[in-house]
């Protein structure tokens, strides 16, 4: 359950509702709400509270704690955000998982037709590689736009606002290689 790892994570920092309000810009009202599975927070607020609580936004979404060096296919770990036509499947270790200590992420992923990767431009301290197996994927890159048709990859530095449009009716299939991890 998303609301207890917030909370769980929250106590192990110290903080305070109050104190992670104050961080976010959310209010203490919401942020119980959310810690009591009352209500499900947006996908911007869940990036909020991931950064102040230093910990990939994954960390919420996911059930495991553990994880093994070989990832079998069917065992993958699996992001599926609130809203979001997208999903993830880390075919390399998770970033939180401190006992294997990944100095990249590999991630499988799939967007529905007509969907955007998320509502906002993404912005992290990482570079990233994006590779279509499947599909036609129209990528922005701040104010940048790139079609990528199937074998066609494309290379982000770090800190540039980016996101991805699938304009077809076919699913996008596809593997971003993200260096460092992003926590």
């Amino acid at each position: 359950m998303l609301g207890p790892k917030i909370r769980e994570i929250r106590q192990q920092e110290g903080l305070t509702l109050n104190e992670l309000a104050d961080k976010t810009g959310l209010t203490a009202s919401y942020l119980s709400q959310i810690e009591r599975n009352i209500i499900d927070p947006s996908l911007s607020s869940l990036r909020k509270i991931s950064v102040e609580l230093k910990v990939p936004i994954y960390t919420f979404l996911t059930d495991e704690k553990k994880q093994n060096v070989l990832i079998q296919a069917n065992k993958r770990k699996k992001l599926e955000l609130p809203n979001s036509s997208i999903v993830y499947e880390f075919v390399t270790p998770m970033a939180s998982d401190k006992e294997v200590n990944s100095k990249m992420e590999i991630i499988y992923f799939q967007l529905e037709p007509f969907s955007w990767s998320s509502d906002e431009f993404m912005v992290h301290p990482a570079d990233e590689c994006i590779f279509i197996i499947e599909g036609t994927a129209e990528i922005y890159l701040a104010e940048e736009k790139y079609i990528l048709n199937k074998g066609d990859s494309i290379y982000i530095q770090e800190n540039i606002p980016h996101r991805f449009y699938n304009p077809t009716s076919e699913k996008i299939i596809g593997v971003s290689s993200i260096c460092p991890p992003i926590y």
